[in-house]
């Protein structure tokens, strides 16, 4: 029988009530706090552990509740009526690969202030954490383990120690001292023993001054059987941490908010796929914020000291083949950024587009300036899910607000442990970057330090004089992880937002600029040398047809019968406005202009794209308009004037003939075809032109 110790209320004692509020979260999901602090735990107890990798299982379960009652000394006929059925749900966390609850069990072998791992996780509440590059700070995250069931947690751990290796479990429970039922009664379990309870208990063996945990492998098994989870066996170390009594219906009803505002449809998707079924849950959960690291064997590339997450979800891997297309960028950009804070290269296996620029401040650091480095890109919906089926990345990462319309930007940013912090796409990290033109583009970027950046000695503020950025930033985070604030007189965190958001809007203008250059280059100064026959000449076929294909402009013949020119052009989103000049010289009475995207292959017109690719056409003709025409003898005919548009595609007039045309198979208009009755006439108008996918350059040519 295991002994039973509850604390009591006392000055100065750390009050159930309080621990189980110490989180500072109430909007997040329960189960994304549980995955963020658990892998985070994992992470830190693996840092002195040899390996490139460390492994972390979720499994859900059921465990017959008297079995396990039993155990719970002086708690067991509370717990036997409140659970009176044969089974009930538990969620294992176990980690290997780790260094496991290592330090003392006993008070007087404390030395210092680093307690132990065994010590800060059962017993102490709001101790800071020592360990370098850890991602724990305030000693409150674990209170989430509290908050997932009724409060009763098994710690479960073996350890390396001088003699070998060593179980240790202990149970804990931690409840509101003060809670009530719906019916205004107590329930609060520990105070039907003690009524004086300050809301936390602990069972294993009481020695002395000292609360111990269980050693003996034999009682341990017992215990583990009741849940029929396996001890470590070999040389395995590492923890798992058992959650009896969970509510799976009541953890999966807090993920999509009731005022989300999502589509009716979107919600039914989201929730049928992910929201039924706690499994499925968290494997979202831990793609949505250990992304960098799910499969990562690239960080071992890059630095020595940076494992890869080895994650299952009931003995199932998430491989990374087998994440989201939206998780498998923020991996992508997340290596792409951290690769140039370690100085060197890291090529995407998917082209993403990544753009990656230094992120700087001034008079922090003892040398440089460079706080880190951010990874942009824009990318739109076709390049980023291609044929897989997906919602948008906003439902994924719980931004719901976000969802439909134009798609905001989105920054995210981590550090050392490799954590997405927090997907922003409202406050200071987005303030100020253009929202994409289009409603299927995205603009995502992801922010990571060089942590080990020093900061100058002579700081005004003693406090973090001398520390790496990683310590620095560690300390700006509140006990959920889930932001940065600086402290007083100190300003990294809003430079850095600053600058990165600055950093975010120079790739976008010089995106714009190389989109502007890659299409109206190409209509204007390449429409005439490479794209139509230079400066527009078209020559005729040896067969006396009509001009030939485009740059070239065909074979055989030189007649300079037919020029174009092209100017003024004007951008709005996705659409293109071209005035164009078209002169037909001698005999020279029709041409037929087509839309034709270029490749590195060559130029793709509708017909072969259709043949060969299947989606629709990038681009559109959207109208054609004659303003002036201009007769042989310089005499302007306004008379002729038209716009011709995809509900009224042709024009026939006295002096000029004008029709848009459509390529055979394909819905849209890709042409557009001139045939005059005047000679050598001189025809100006405006082209409007619509950019499905800018991601494409398009031109024209002869037909």
């Amino acid at each position: 029988m295991l002994d039973y110790k509850i604390l009591e209320l006392n000055h100065g004692v750390s009050y159930g009530s309080v621990t189980l509020k110490s989180l500072q979260n109430d909007y997040v999901p329960l189960l994304d706090l549980l995955v963020r602090e658990a892998i985070q735990n994992s992470s830190d107890a693996s840092l002195e552990e040899a390996g490139d990798s460390f492994k972390v299982n979720f499994t859900t379960g059921y465990f017959c509740p008297k079995d396990f009652n039993s155990f719970m000394t002086a708690l067991d006929t509370s717990l036997n009526e409140l659970f009176p059925s044969d089974q009930a749900q538990f969620l294992e966390i176990r980690d290997t690969k780790t260094c496991g609850l290592t330090g003392p069990i006993h008070k007087a072998d404390i030395i210092g202030e680093d307690h132990g791992n065994f010590f800060k996780l059962i017993f102490d509440t709001g101790k800071r954490q020592t360990q370098e590059r850890a991602g724990g700070n305030w000693g409150f995250g674990k209170s989430v383990y509290y908050r997932v069931g009724i409060g009763i947690v098994v710690f479960y751990s073996r350890v390396k120690t001088d003699e070998g290796f060593e179980s240790r479990l202990i149970i804990t429970l931690v409840e509101d001292e003060y809670g009530k039922n719906a019916d205004g009664t107590d329930s609060a379990l520990l105070n039907k023993i003690n009524k004086k309870s300050a809301g936390k208990a602990w069972w294993g063996y009481e020695d002395g001054e000292d609360f111990l945990p269980v050693t003996d492998q034999k009682f341990i098994n017992a215990i583990l059987d009741v849940f029929h989870i396996t001890p470590f066996k070999e040389d395995e170390t590492g923890t798992s941490i058992i959650i009896p009594y969970i509510d799976s219906k009541k953890l999966l009803e807090d993920i999509v908010p009731m005022e989300s505002g999502l589509p009716d449809d979107v919600y039914e998707h989201f929730i049928s796929v992910w929201g039924s079924d706690i499994e499925e849950y968290l494997k979202l959960s831990i793609q949505k914020w250990y992304a960098p690291k799910i499969h990562n064997r690239e960080l071992l590339k890059i630095c020595s000291d940076k494992k890869w997450l080895h994650v299952s979800v009931n003995g199932k891997p998430i491989r990374k083949n087998d994440m989201l297309p939206f998780f498998k960028m923020v991996q992508e950009m997340y290596t792409t950024a951290l690769a140039k804070t370690y100085k060197t290269e890291y090529t995407p296996e998917v082209n993403y587009e990544i753009s990656t620029r230094a992120v700087n401040i001034l008079n922090y650091f003892e040398e440089g300036s460079t706080a880190g480095y951010v990874a942009v890109s824009k990318i739109s919906k076709q390049q980023l899910y291609a044929d897989v089926m997906s919602l948008s990345p906003y439902v994924y990462c719980g931004r719901f607000e976000a969802e439909g319309g134009l798609n905001e930007p989105m920054v995210m940013y981590t550090r050392d442990p490799g954590m997405v912090i927090e997907y922003c796409v409202s406050g200071e990290w987005v303030k100020g970057i253009t929202w994409p033109e289009s409603e299927d583009d995205f603009i995502f970027a992801f922010f990571v330090p060089d942590t080990q950046k020093i900061l100058k000695i002579n700081l005004d503020v003693k406090e973090h004089a001398g520390k790496n950025l990683g310590e620095y930033l560690r300390s700006c985070e509140a006990s959920d992880h889930m932001g940065w604030s600086d402290p007083a007189k100190m300003f990294i965190v809003s430079r850095i937002r600053k600058n990165t958001v600055n950093q975010i809007t120079k790739v976008q203008n010089r995106n714009e600029e190389k989109r502007v250059d890659a299409t109206a280059s190409r209509l204007s100064g390449k429409l005439g040398k490479l794209l139509m026959p230079r400066i527009g000449y078209e020559k005729k076929k040896n067969s006396g047809g009509q001009g030939g294909g485009g740059g070239q402009g065909g074979s055989g013949g030189s007649s300079r019968n037919l020029t174009y020119e092209f100017s003024d052009f004007k951008f709005k989103g996705n659409d293109l406005e071209i005035q164009y000049c078209i002169k037909l010289a001698h005999s020279k009475r029709d041409t037929n202009i087509e839309l034709v995207i270029e490749s590195e292959s060559g130029r793709i017109d509708p017909i072969s794209w259709q043949r060969d690719i299947g989606t629709p056409y990038p681009a559109m003709l959207l109208s054609v308009s004659v303003d002036t025409l201009r007769l042989a003898g310089g005499e302007e005919d306004c008379e002729e004037a038209c716009v011709c548009t995809s509900s009224d595609s042709e024009h026939i007039g006295k002096k000029i003939e004008i029709k848009m045309g459509k390529a055979d198979t394909c819905s849209e208009f890709t042409s557009f075809a001139i045939k005059s009755h005047v000679l050598a006439p001189e025809i100006r108008g405006i082209l409007k032109i619509h950019a499905r996918d800018k991601r494409y350059s398009f031109s024209f040519k002869v037909v």
